[in-house]
């Protein structure tokens, strides 16, 4: 907002300088005549003030010249504790490197322990010492001699548990068959002669004695009963399903009545196509059999490849391996040997023998050395500290555990510590930058000649654009002003007004056009526009809100 009067209230001594008072910083628009009076540039109305400014300034610049010998002397204060400082570091360095050594000797004997820890599980062992086995899996040795697993699970081993010789047992239940087919034979022989009519009968036969049947017997009903202790049948093999044709999908196999019990079965289980020995409540007449329960196999003695397989497992986990051959050990853990001799694991980690890795040479001989040097050391680091806690008890102590305020002027505080002036800057300090003596300078500028200089300047200024308005007013320019409540607006719309216009004619220039809404100055073409032909000033927004007041200066032509 420009200003539109100029007054002794207004513009203070020395408050409009040669600098900031440029050709046409005021124009006839902004201030009436008289309004600038010539006493206002009398050689005297700022000379107080500069005297002030000037003295007030060269306090000033001792107070930093003092500061800055001050800051001086501590620098080279600082600069000897440096020095010092650096033969500690030079001393810190050689005992480094006396630690580099013992630490590489250290990682020597970790490798060489690595190497036997390699050696210590090169056997049998070596294919188990870092993986888990198969879960629930017969344990063999493989072909090249290590610890592996079969296919065999230890479900499938339970299988083996028995009371006595299986192939015994076996042999006793083929000698039954055998006997059982003797028996159909001699069935089938007496059921031929009847067929051949050496024997007849009708209706049903019951037969108080054996029968022998020479021929094939063939019985075309749905069942056959025989209700006999002993059944011998002579053939090898006994087929079931014969009628069976196509894919198979019913089970087959032999059932055993169990009386209350329900049935037990041996069966051939198609849908996991697997031999099954179950109990079981189906019926004979199913063709799919649903389990109640696996049954147990008792057998004797066990061979697997003609070897007793009980005598061949048991010995086979009889060694150090006996402890881990049905339990996983505890998880990250090393792996040791018992009391006993057993694999076991000891209360070290994976993690902990993982720090090994790199050791080159025995570790104990590697601390011993490292505590010998510690042991040096500390005396030589309590010297250190003494000399550095020394070398920081002078002026620097302020700064060497926090920064000092960010750009700002270093002084020597009441305990002559280095500190920061807070209330000057480093730019305020960077314009004390001078070719020669400040004091001088100032000296010169403030004569009564340079003063009258610069008053001469802005009177020079101030003249010229005096001049102008002079002009302006010769020319005959009249100053109308329009004062209308935003309520209603003039013309089209509320946010039209219009100049009060002259006999002579409106003006024909926005800049002769001075606009306020409320008080607050509005900015030609970014505010508003002006029509000179209809005198009508027109904001850029389109309505101006009630309860304003519109105020139009205008500077007329003359009549």
């Amino acid at each position: 907002m420009a200003l539109t009067r100029v007054t002794s209230t207004v513009l203070e001594a020395n408050a409009v300088s040669a600098e900031k008072m440029a050709n046409g910083t005021i124009v006839t628009r902004l201030y009436g005549i008289e309004s600038i009076e010539a006493k206002h540039f009398a050689d005297s109305a700022n000379s107080f003030s500069l005297t002030t400014n000037i003295n007030l300034l060269t306090a000033n610049l001792n107070q930093t010249s003092s500061n800055i010998a001050a800051a001086a002397l501590n620098v080279t204060l600082v600069t000897g504790n440096t020095v010092s400082l650096l033969a500690n570091v030079n001393l810190n360095a050689a005992n480094t490197i006396q630690l580099l050594a013992n630490v590489n000797q250290t990682t020597a004997n970790v490798t060489a322990v690595e190497a036997r820890r390699v050696a210590n599980i090169a056997g049998a062992v070596s294919t188990i010492v870092t993986a888990d086995l198969t879960a629930s899996r017969l344990l063999v040795s493989s072909g090249a001699g290590k610890v592996a697993v079969s296919s065999v699970t230890a479900t499938a081993l339970g299988y083996l548990d028995a009371t006595s010789s299986i192939q015994t047992q076996l042999n006793a239940g083929v000698t039954k068959i055998n006997q059982t087919t003797n028996n159909v034979n001699q069935t089938s022989a007496n059921v031929a002669a009847i067929i051949a009519g050496t024997r007849g009968f009708t209706g049903q036969v019951t037969m108080a004695d054996d029968l022998v049947i020479q021929g094939n017997l063939t019985v075309l009903g749905d069942s056959v009963t025989a209700n006999t202790i002993n059944s011998v049948i002579q053939d090898r093999f006994l087929m079931l399903a014969n009628s069976a044709t196509g894919a198979p999908s019913a089970d087959v196999g032999i059932f055993m009545n169990r009386g209350n019990e329900g049935n037990a079965a041996i069966f051939y289980d198609e849908s996991t196509k697997s031999f099954t020995m179950a109990e079981t409540r189906d019926p004979d007449a199913n063709v799919v059999i649903s389990p109640t329960g696996l049954a147990n196999l008792a057998v004797g003695t066990l061979k697997y490849n003609g070897a007793d397989l009980n005598t061949a497992i048991t010995d086979n986990r009889s060694g150090a391996i006996s402890t881990v051959y049905k339990d996983n050990l505890t998880a990250s853990r090393a792996v040791v040997s018992d009391g006993s001799g057993k694999v076991a694991i000891s209360d070290v980690t994976a993690t902990e023998i993982g720090y090994l890795d790199g050791v080159s040479s025995a570790i104990q001989t590697q601390l011993n050395n490292t505590n010998a040097s510690l042991t040096d050391n500390s005396t030589r680091i309590t010297a250190v500290e003494a000399r550095r806690v020394a070398n920081i008890a002078g002026a620097v102590s302020t700064i060497t555990t926090g920064n000092l305020t960010a750009s700002r002027a270093l002084v020597s505080d009441g305990s002559g510590k280095v500190a920061a002036l807070a209330s000057v800057t480093s730019t305020e300090l960077a314009f004390l930058d001078a070719t020669s003596s400040i004091q001088t300078q100032l000296d010169s500028k403030g004569t009564a000649a340079a003063a009258a200089a610069n008053d001469f300047i802005t009177f020079t200024r101030l003249n010229a654009n005096i001049n102008v308005v002079s002009s302006n007013i010769a020319v005959g320019l009249t100053r109308k002003v329009n004062v209308i409540a935003s309520a209603t607006g003039e013309g089209s719309g509320n946010n039209n007004f219009f100049i009060a216009t002259p006999v002579g004619g409106n003006p024909t220039a926005i800049d002769n056009i001075s606009v306020s809404i409320n008080g607050i100055m509005q900015a030609k073409t970014t505010d508003f526009l002006y029509t000179a032909g209809s005198g009508k000033v027109t904001f850029k927004d389109g309505a101006i809100p009630d309860g304003l007041t519109v105020q139009i200066t205008s500077f007329n032509p003359p009549t």
